[in-house]
């Protein structure tokens, strides 16, 4: 089995830093506090600037497969040989992403049978008091060898717990059945690390930073009952007090359908009293930023270049419009794509939200976006354009909401 995100074991702490923390610097802005008016739509020529998205080839979901770096667990009782892994710390925010394609899984089991008939093994695997329980039974042929493997999932209930990394005690049980009776072949229990639940991190072992980049779409969340209300007030600013989906075959925003429900959105924001305001980077060793999912940024009424970003990725992705995360040395923003045929896109500087109109921000996004055109179509370290449809091809899918 391809031993991938074996990064995330003993040696986890160990990576260089190759992300400079997403500061947000504060942004001029270009209106008063006190303008709050709509926004009218674009004519079939808009005025806004509108920007090509990047020619350079996106991050494919990770395929690397570096070496397991983690120290193995043995036990062996009657001829039957169980040795076994696990990732720790575990990246709490990631969770839902192992066992797929995109991350190993979380326990990794080889059992071996030295006996001349075959026998049958239960595993069982458990975080205490975080996970769920995690169990498998297998049938093992003489002579014969089987990987089992197991995610326990974290429960809602200890996500929300999650406000710090903390301590947890992984328990790990393994029977075989023999005349109906189970032997206990091992059952213990290791010491393991739970980071933050807004813990990301900038740079994993193993992963491309293009591709550690493409994670952060797991925190775009249109599914979000918070995003869905914000869609909802937001109707209240469009012409007809409704928000629709999808591009309805328009080209190029010509009737300026996106630009309206884009704007009715950042005015819903303004409604909330929304505002740019930076968040502390946690205290957690290695390559970590804390980030609110969208629903604490509403809840909160504020949120940092990322968050806000993501904020609004969640909202679009919520309406059937495509849309990017722009990662840049640090700052971040995210773009809009204008219909479903062309390359073009509103990119917007999410962190105006509360001082500027939409309008603005769309301005400031242009100009921000043709400076790091080049940097992005060159690959350069520490830029990125993170499409979110792309990345829910490859399997990165919302992170559960609250």
């Amino acid at each position: 089995m391809a031993p991938r995100y074996r990064a995330f074991t003993r040696t986890f702490f160990s990576m260089l830093v190759l992300f400079t923390m997403l500061s947000c610097s504060l942004l001029t802005p270009l209106g008063q506090l006190g303008s709050k008016t709509a926004t009218p739509a674009p004519t079939l020529t808009p005025p806004h600037p509108l920007v090509v998205a990047p020619q350079a080839t996106r991050p494919p979901a990770p395929t690397a497969t570096p070496a397991a770096t983690a120290t193995s667990v043995s036990a062996s009782v009657d001829n039957i040989d169980v040795n076994y892994n696990y990732v720790d710390p575990l990246i709490t925010v990631l969770f839902p992403l192992f066992g797929t394609k995109i991350l190993d899984n979380y326990m990794d089991f080889t059992i071996t049978n030295r006996n001349a008939q075959p026998v049958r093994v239960m595993t069982e695997t458990e975080i205490v008091g975080y996970s769920d329980k995690a169990s498998d039974t297998v049938d093992i042929p003489a002579n014969g060898s089987v990987d089992v493997t197991e995610n326990p999932p974290l429960t809602q209930a200890s996500i929300d717990n999650l406000d710090i990394e903390r301590p947890a005690s992984l328990h790990v049980r393994v029977v075989y059945l023999q005349n109906g009776d189970e032997k206990l072949i091992l059952d213990e229990t290791k010491n393991v690390t739970l980071t933050a639940r807004r813990d990301f991190p900038w740079s994993i072992t193993g992963f491309t930073q293009q591709e550690d980049f493409q994670l952060i779409a797991a925190m775009v969340t249109p599914t979000d009952p918070n995003v869905e209300a914000l869609i909802r007030d937001a109707a209240n600013h469009t012409s007809n007090g409704t928000m629709v989906g999808g591009y309805e075959g328009d080209t190029l925003d010509s009737k300026g359908l996106v630009w309206e429900r884009l704007s009715a959105l950042w005015d819903a924001e303004n409604d909330d009293k929304l505002t740019y305001i930076n968040t502390t980077v946690t205290f957690a060793p290695g390559t970590y930023q804390r980030i609110r999912l969208p629903y604490e940024t509403l809840a909160q009424q504020s949120g940092n270049c990322i968050e806000t970003a993501v904020l609004y990725a969640s909202a679009a992705e919520a309406l059937d419009l495509q849309s990017a995360i722009i990662l840049i040395p640090g700052h971040a923003y995210m773009a809009v794509r204008m219909d479903d045929t062309n390359s073009q896109y509103y990119v917007i500087e999410t962190t105006l939200i509360g001082r500027d109109t939409f309008a603005d921000a769309v301005k400031v996004g242009a100009q921000e976006f043709q400076d790091a055109l080049p940097h992005i179509d060159a690959g350069e370290a520490n830029y990125a354009w993170v499409d979110i449809g792309e990345a829910r091809t490859a399997g990165i899918n919302p992170l559960p909401w609250h």
